[in-house]
């Protein structure tokens, strides 16, 4: 049997906890770098920056930043205020929790066209997470040690972080009932934008499920001050890589789209068309005014008149008689150019 409180295990766990921290860091390097073209599009102007998005680039670099201050905490080899260092640390990893739920509730509340009753329910869920996830950022208490010459945890609460993650859990799946409600119930059209939405949310509320359910079980446990925040940094990169993903998805949606036929004199399809409608404008960027215009197919003919072809030496019906298919003043003209090709003839 593995005694946990024993400070050798401690240390071990420690140095597991320290390996992990950096494999998880350089995953999230490469992460941003392979996004880094979808923000930089917002630099470029090529996109229109929106409010929502705020939550989306507080989520992005509150997670690089909770790295930073976490690998500092770990390296750093002389004194420091380690409360202070891991106040920080905490702060950032809970905003980035806080921010990727947020983002997800702000596209379902656009899915039911900000009806009033689903933004009170929304809003007061939301604010309570906001609420407890503050209250639990000061929750974990550093010291300095002398002996091991770095930042040591000596203080936790085990009940405050269960809280937080059930609550989590709870929240994100409330949001995910919301959006199933509106795209079953009011959107009916299983277009690509309608499966692009549902996959997307489950799929973030079942890796958010799973990976707030480690923690969660290891608080419960409470096997030691290490073990009840190591799974805690996977928990938050990856749900913050999730979160983050689903937002770029649905700004690329419009992108990929080449052509939109309008069927708005069917009664099914615009039905369709209100649904991608109530949607796109809140959560997609704002296309130019080139891209919105319907195509359109320029046709150009020309016309030819007998009195365009030079009259042959001998003479002909048409020619005696000035027949043309234009008009009059056509005859005349096919009478002109006849007798120019005579003198040239001579």
């Amino acid at each position: 049997m593995v005694n946990w409180s024993d400070a050798q295990e401690i240390a071990k766990d420690a140095a597991v906890f320290e390996r992990l921290l950096f494999a998880l860091f350089g995953v999230y390097l490469w992460e941003l770098t392979l996004q880094m073209g979808f923000e930089w599009s917002f630099i470029t102007g090529r996109r229109s920056f929106r409010w929502p998005l705020v939550f989306y680039f507080l989520c992005r670099y509150c997670m690089l930043f909770s790295f930073i201050g976490l690998i500092i905490s770990l390296t750093v080899s002389t004194p420091i205020n380690c409360h202070a260092l891991f106040t920080f640390n905490s702060w950032a990893g809970n905003m980035t929790i806080l921010c990727a739920s947020t983002s997800l509730m702000l596209r379902t509340i656009a899915l039911w066209n900000r009806k009033k009753p689903v933004i009170a329910v929304l809003s007061v869920l939301c604010l309570a997470h906001w609420g407890l996830l503050y209250r639990t950022m000061f929750i974990v208490v550093a010291e300095w040690s002398t002996t091991a010459n770095t930042c040591v945890v000596v203080q936790t609460n085990p009940k405050m972080l269960n809280t937080t993650f059930f609550f989590t859990m709870v929240f994100d799946l409330i949001i995910l009932l919301f959006s199933a409600a509106a795209l079953y119930g009011k959107h009916t059209a299983r277009t690509d934008l309608w499966k692009l939405l549902f996959h997307d949310g489950l799929v973030y509320f079942l890796i958010s499920f799973t990976m707030n359910c480690i923690p969660a079980v290891l608080n419960i446990l409470n096997l030691n001050t290490i073990m009840n925040v190591i799974a805690t940094i996977p928990a938050a990169m990856i749900t913050a890589i999730a979160s983050c993903r689903a937002v770029v998805r649905l700004m690329e949606f419009s992108t990929t789209e080449a052509y939109v036929h309008d069927m708005s004199h069917v009664a099914h399809a615009s039905k369709t068309s209100k649904t991608v409608a109530s949607v796109i404008p809140r959560l997609l960027p704002k296309r130019e005014k080139s891209q919105s215009t319907r195509p359109e197919v320029h046709v150009t003919t020309e016309h030819i008149t007998m009195a365009e072809f030079p009259s042959p030496g001998y003479g002909s019906p048409c020619s005696k008689s000035g027949f043309s298919l234009g008009s009059d003043r056509d005859s005349t003209s096919g009478k002109d150019a006849k007798t120019i090709s005579d003198k040239d003839m001579v």
